[in-house]
């Protein structure tokens, strides 16, 4: 997949299944990110731009973020908000990933790897039905 918007935003990245909870927390991660780009980042100048690519690898997925040409980054942010901790733990917690922040002087990057298997999973694919002989649903 390779779409262009303008030139401004750039998406790259093959096809990748995503399933259940899954698709809640990537796109909270992907919202929060481009909402803060528009507010204060290479989004809120007509000259800047995203790129936003992924590869897969056997095990993971891992997604880049690339800003440019927006107002130059001074330094890392003193205080984060709470789109700010709701996409570390959607990342951590929910996907059992990673996030990375690199605040270039030329913009945000930001590096995000999440197993496949978290993307991929259904939610309860972790549950088991009752196997044979199981006491669930049987008299005490």
């Amino acid at each position: 997949m390779n779409t262009q918007a303008g030139d401004r935003i750039v998406i790259d990245g093959p096809v990748v299944t995503v399933r259940g909870e899954a698709v809640t927390s990537l796109a909270l991660v992907l919202h929060e990110t481009a909402t803060n780009a528009a507010k204060y980042g290479s989004l809120s100048t007509p000259e800047g731009g995203v790129r936003v690519s992924w590869n897969v690898s056997a095990a993971d997925v891992v997604l880049h973020w690339e800003e440019c040409g927006g107002p130059a980054v001074a330094a890392p942010p003193d205080k984060h908000g709470f789109g700010s901790t709701l996409v570390r733990r959607s990342v951590t917690d929910k996907l059992q990933g990673t996030i990375d922040y690199d605040w270039r002087r030329e913009g945000l990057a930001v590096h995000v790897t999440v197993p496949l298997e978290s993307l991929e999973r259904s939610p309860g694919a972790n549950d088991r039905a009752p196997g044979p002989g199981s006491d669930v649903g049987s008299a005490a």
